[in-house]
Formats: C-alpha cells, sequence, structure tokens
C-alpha cells in the first residue's frame, strides 16, 4: 500500500504522452525547469546546513533574507 507518486514518473508520463512537438518541447522544458529549481532548493539546505557545522558563527547576526525587510 504505497501511496507515494514518484514526480519523476509523472514528467516522463506527461512528455510520453505529448502528439506533437510542441507539446513535447513544453513538457521537456517544465520537467528541466522543476528539476532545475529542486536541485537549487537541495544544493541552498545543504549550503545552510553545511555552514551551520562548519562555521556557526555566521548565522549569529542574522540579516539575510526576510529579517532585514523586517526592520
Amino acid at each position: 500500500m504505497n501511496n507515494y507518486i514518484n514526480p519523476f514518473s509523472l514528467i516522463k508520463e506527461n512528455y510520453l504522452e505529448a502528439t506533437t512537438l510542441t507539446e513535447k518541447v513544453f513538457a521537456a522544458a517544465i520537467g528541466i525547469w522543476i528539476t532545475l529549481l529542486g536541485t537549487l532548493a537541495i544544493t541552498g539546505l545543504g549550503k545552510v546546513i553545511y555552514e551551520l557545522i562548519t562555521n556557526p558563527s555566521q548565522f549569529r547576526n542574522v540579516t539575510w533574507g526576510i529579517f532585514d525587510t523586517l526592520g
């Protein structure tokens, strides 16, 4: 009873079901875009965790991201 849906299989299925060249190009572009965004998110979180372990003093003054706009 596995209720998990693999997003890569959904992208592949969408690409294989496309009939015209325009649909195939669009499906491939969306698949590449989703993959790149996921890779960017995982890499960014990995970098934050790595810096938190190797250089925790960097996070003493949190002045990046949304915290800059709040005050």
